[in-house]
C-alpha cells in the first residue's frame, strides 16, 4: 500500500543524494572547463618537471612516471558542499578505486592554479601512496605556464 506523498524509492533518491557524501561524475571530455586548458608546471617554472596538461581530452601527467592520459575524469562539482561559490574545480583523475590523488583547478581560490593532494593514501594506519603518483604530489602546486 502507498502513502500519500512522494513514493518511497523517489524519497529514498533523493535522501541518497542530499544526506550522503558528495560524490563525483564521470565526465566524457572537459568541455566547459575551456580557460583551464593549457600546460601547468611547479611554481609556473615550465622549464621543470613534471608537469600536467590540461586539454579537452582530459590531464596528462609528463615528465615524471609513466601514468595514462586521465581521459574520463570524475567532477566532484559538490566537493565543497552546497553552498560553495568559489572559482575551486575538483578532479579525480583516474576513477578507478582507490582514487590516489584529487586536482584542484584554480586551487586556493587562484586562478591558474593547479594542486594535487593525496586523497585515499597516506592517513595514520592507511595504504602508502604508490611510488608512481608520488613525484607529481611532491611538486604541486602548479602554476599555468604562459
Amino acid at each position: 500500500m502507498q502513502r500519500s506523498g512522494f513514493p518511497a524509492a523517489v524519497l529514498a533518491g533523493f535522501l541518497a543524494l542530499y544526506a550522503g557524501p558528495s560524490t563525483a561524475i564521470e565526465v566524457e571530455n572537459l568541455d566547459g572547463f575551456e580557460e583551464h586548458f593549457g600546460r601547468y608546471a611547479p611554481g609556473g617554472d615550465c622549464a621543470t618537471q613534471p608537469q600536467v596538461v590540461v586539454d579537452r581530452e582530459g590531464f596528462a601527467f609528463t615528465g615524471g612516471p609513466d601514468l595514462p592520459k586521465a581521459t574520463r575524469p570524475e567532477y566532484a562539482a559538490s566537493y565543497m558542499g552546497n553552498f560553495y561559490e568559489g572559482i575551486g574545480h575538483w578532479f579525480f583523475p583516474y576513477r578507478s578505486e582507490p582514487r590516489p590523488y584529487v586536482l584542484t583547478l584554480n586551487a586556493d581560490e587562484t586562478p591558474g592554479k593547479l594542486a594535487l593532494e593525496v586523497y585515499e593514501f597516506d592517513y595514520q594506519g592507511g595504504p602508502k601512496l604508490p611510488e608512481k603518483y608520488r613525484p607529481y604530489v611532491a611538486a604541486s602546486p602548479y602554476l599555468k605556464c604562459r
